[in-house]
């Protein structure tokens, strides 16, 4: 009986561990890739702005600065400051797990390591409070 508890244990410990440093896992890819020229469309979700703020934008990416919103100068775009590059969304989640979030789901892309998804419900007590970012379309952009 104590050799199946201890084994039982084991295991839980191995499942718990595997998943914990497979969230680490898509920022390491991230940065060990040293992606600084890019473009991608980005969503976010949330009940607290109008539909045009919540709409997928397309954000090109220079030097790891955000350069262009569908086009667009940044500070043209409505919201344009709740908007990420990919560093500054690795960092939102750092922060934001940082405050003990109720729930949270982060899916990471295999390829490039970047957050596809990114979900947090802060309290499940407060409506409206949850936020979402969405990734698509990721395309690494080449200037030699």
């Amino acid at each position: 009986m104590i050799i199946r508890l201890i084994n039982f244990l084991f295991l839980l410990f191995f499942i718990i561990s595997c998943s914990k440093n497979e969230e680490l896992s898509g920022e390491d890819l991230w940065y060990s890739l040293n992606i600084s020229n890019y473009e991608m469309i980005q969503q976010i979700s949330c009940f607290c702005f109008p539909e045009e703020f919540i709409s997928p934008k397309s954000i090109v990416v220079l030097n790891g600065d955000i350069h262009k919103i569908n086009g667009s100068e940044p500070s043209e775009t409505i919201g344009f400051e709740y908007y990420s590059s990919i560093n500054s969304l690795f960092e939102f989640i750092e922060n934001t797990l940082k405050e003990n979030p109720e729930f949270f789901e982060i899916n990471y892309n295999e390829k490039y390591g970047f957050p596809e998804s990114i979900f947090f419900d802060m309290s499940e007590m407060i409506a409206d409070e949850e936020i979402g970012y969405y990734i698509t379309n990721f395309k690494i952009l080449n200037y030699d």
